[in-house]
């Protein structure tokens, strides 16, 4: 998989639910001050000419002579996805057209014609099975649970499903956010930072330490909260975390442990799917915390491993469908966040920590010493 942050993939369930206009949309917002290049990928599935949508066709897949072609659009005026795009706007429009089964070869040679700076707008579902980009949105028809093959086989990647109405979506093209070279779009998702532990080994309140000149607590949000909709902290003391300007969910019952500050952000979010981490993980990638959001679309916990095959279950994305199970644990004394596991019908993936040595937990005062040296 290729990471390209600074592209956009836009993919549709089915045909004519606006994609392009979608596109022309960003493109018309981004173009003064980016240098925007789209890109249009037609995937060939056969090379004797046959059209995927029957009929004669329109000649793009019989016209293919190679593994894959690419060519820019200079022309505007006709109509054309391509053309669309260059009225909008667009600096530079690429029509790459691939045979499917080569399509990592033809979105190399795509990626050498894009400046590593530019703001990068793709049309495409089959992209996303070569590229991790900064954020891949699927366009539905909002009446019509038809979806193609080619976007089946890539819909459990998408950040976010849009539904279409005919004339607008659900999701305006101006919650897409290009800055800093990557593109970010929230997730229908809450995220909580836990910041109510005692801190007894370092001696002081860690989310209050500074890193980089700010406390970690806002080291954590800043990395979090462009990913979700919501973000919340969880801790007991509303008036020390004012200065965040964030809702702080009190614990029903304190020093009962993290499982209930689990508990309570998962009833005062407002979202299904919470990303929950402690207030002592100071670099959380953004790719891990939208790989794990998207596997909790049909999940009640997905979890965090190291390498190890350690638990983290201060790393992870709850379901609040595990509101009854968790409030049954602490009833009975329970105080460990892993007992959800055993609970009846609760849905549970895991996913490893990825490689490197970015994943810390800051419990001692070297902990803190060592972060800031690095």
């Amino acid at each position: 998989m290729i990471e390209v942050a600074n592209m956009l993939i836009l993919g549709a369930a089915s045909r004519n639910v606006g994609k392009t206009e979608f596109a022309c949309a960003l493109i018309r917002r981004h173009s003064n001050t980016q240098n925007v290049i789209a890109v249009k990928i037609t995937t060939v599935k056969e090379r004797d000419g046959k059209c995927p949508r029957g009929g004669q066709g329109c000649g793009v897949c019989s016209s293919l002579k190679g593994n894959f072609c690419l060519t820019e659009e200079t022309v505007t005026g006709n109509g054309k996805d391509t053309s669309r795009m260059k009225e909008a706007g667009a600096r530079r429009v690429l029509w790459l057209r691939v045979l499917y089964d080569h399509i990592e070869e033809g979105i190399k040679a795509l990626l050498q014609e894009i400046p590593v700076d530019a703001c990068v707008i793709c049309e495409s579902n089959s992209a996303r099975l070569a590229i991790e980009p900064g954020a891949f949105l699927v366009i539905r028809e909002a009446r019509s649970a038809a979806t193609k093959d080619s976007c089946a086989a890539v819909l459990e990647q998408a950040d976010r499903q849009l539904q279409f109405f005919g004339d607008h979506w659900d999701f305006a093209p101006e919650r897409c956010h290009f800055a800093s070279g990557r593109w970010s779009v929230a997730i229908a998702a809450s995220g909580a930072v836990l910041a109510g532990g005692r801190s007894r080994r370092m001696g002081q309140d860690k989310s209050l330490l500074q890193i980089n000149g700010i406390t970690m607590l806002e080291h954590i949000i800043r990395q979090v909260q462009p990913e979700v909709e919501e973000m919340l902290i969880g801790a007991n003391d509303p008036v020390k975390y004012s200065f965040t300007g964030l809702p702080v969910i009190t614990d029903e019952q304190h020093d009962m442990g993290p499982l209930m500050g689990i508990l309570s952000c998962l009833q005062g979010a407002h979202h299904d799917r919470v990303f929950v981490t402690a207030c002592d993980i100071p670099q959380i990638p953004k790719t891990l915390i939208r790989r794990m959001l998207r596997m909790a679309m049909d999940k009640d916990i997905v979890m965090a491993v190291d390498n190890a095959g350690r638990h983290e279950p201060l790393l992870a994305v709850y379901s609040r469908r595990l509101i009854p199970a968790a409030r049954a644990i602490l009833d009975r004394g329970g105080r460990r966040i892993v007992e959800l596991f055993n609970e009846p019908d609760i849905r549970v993936a895991f996913v490893s920590l990825p490689p490197g040595d970015w994943y810390q937990n800051i419990n001692s005062p070297e902990d803190y010493q060592k972060i800031n040296r690095k």
